[in-house]
């Protein structure tokens, strides 16, 4: 008989989180689990999943206001929890935020295993107030933890550090090929949502300088992702005069193809969990400029300039300067281009779930039996 395993996420958006928990909930199917995918919005068919994978929707049922939100997150606490017996899962895996916290109240006395996982910097998930203490409270009684960083766990108490364990992110299997070989295109590209946290004005600041200082280059900056930033971009691209050397095609699925032959990868954000785009960034062979960025992620896999170039948030001129660096010196373009390569490959999606899968059945082995 297969046993049950039950992933959690609230949409299935695109993000980094969205995609890793869809890997990983195919990844168990194909390991011969019976897997349940519950979210609070239907899917939008954005990550492939396999058709043996059972999704589930728990709808909102109640009204607006302070109470409709009370009742709604008992509703979908209750609504986990019913699935949780009714299929006498052996493990809920969930990721994110307010999620985290629902899911481990659903599993609270029955014999499902519960394991969380914080996707961005903890103090972002988990802001203030009431939500961080219960944060903070309710991870202590959570049968296992994944953080992206250690700077992700030091936030937690050391009741919910001791029972944690630090992954690095799967790359996505887009991105497992070849080294790409041929000529490299004069251009800075990233990827991700047009958002505030992602601060692409810093990078449009940080390109206007580096183009300034190296007219002769023909630079040109492609920006890739849909948000609501997106129309302030394309003012601010024209603010600075360089509008005719900036692109920003919004969302695309062939990531990987677009962006192989660029010459710069540049993450702009404020904060990050650990980043997807900087990890795909390697096995694409392209040099990284990244802010060191909370929680720590980004200085995980740069390895402190070893792979890619670590600097300042919400610096312009010291993003200018990197980028600058890397494009005046070929013998550093070279090595950190090969270093990200050869690191890239300990991200295989085989080898990371197969961490994923050992760490939650070491701990399912100890657990308590359906009766």
């Amino acid at each position: 008989m297969k046993r049950t395993i039950v992933f959690y996420i609230a949409t299935l958006t695109r993000g980094g989180a969205e995609r890793v928990i869809v890997n990983l909930a195919n990844y168990f199917c194909r390991e011969g689990y019976l897997v349940y995918l519950v979210t609070l919005e239907p899917d939008e068919g954005l990550y492939p999943i396999e058709e043996e994978v059972r999704q589930v929707v728990l709808a909102d049922r109640a009204g607006g206001g302070m109470i409709g939100r009370i009742c709604n997150a008992a509703g979908r606490i209750t609504g986990v929890r019913r699935l949780l017996k009714r299929t006498r899962a052996v493990a809920l895996v969930s990721f994110i935020g307010k999620t985290n916290l629902r899911a481990i109240l659903a599993g609270l006395f029955l014999p499902t295993r519960v394991f969380v996982s914080v996707r961005s910097a903890p103090a972002r998930e988990y802001p203030a107030g009431m939500l961080r203490w219960l944060a903070k409270g309710l991870f202590c009684l959570a049968d296992g933890i994944v953080f992206q960083s250690e700077g992700a766990r030091d936030f937690f108490p050391k009741m919910a550090r001791g029972k944690s364990r630090v992954m690095f992110n799967p790359l996505s299997p887009d991105y497992v090929r070849p080294l790409y070989q041929g000529e490299r295109r004069n251009e800075i590209v990233t990827v991700g949502r047009l958002d505030q946290v992602k601060n692409h004005r810093l990078l449009l600041e940080a390109f206007f300088l580096v183009t300034t200082a190296r007219p002769e280059l023909g630079l040109h900056l492609t920006i890739y992702g849909g948000g609501e930033c997106m129309e302030a971009l394309r003012a601010q691209a024209v603010s600075l005069g360089v509008e005719a050397q900036v692109s920003l095609p919004g969302d695309c699925r062939d990531i990987a193809e677009r962006i192989q032959d660029a010459r710069i990868f540049v993450l702009s954000s404020d904060f990050e969990g650990m980043p997807n785009a900087v990890a795909e960034a390697f096995a694409l062979g392209i040099p990284v400029v990244s802010t060191d960025c909370p929680s720590g992620g980004a200085r995980m896999l740069t390895g402190r300039d070893e792979r890619g170039l670590l600097v300042p948030v919400r610096d312009a001129q010291k993003m200018a300067e990197a980028i600058l660096r890397i494009l005046d010196d070929k013998e550093l373009e070279e090595r950190l281009r090969t270093a990200a390569y050869a690191f890239s490959l300990s991200l295989h999606p085989d080898r990371i779930h197969g961490m994923w899968k050992t760490y939650i059945e070491e701990i399912c082995r100890d657990g308590y039996e359906w009766k």
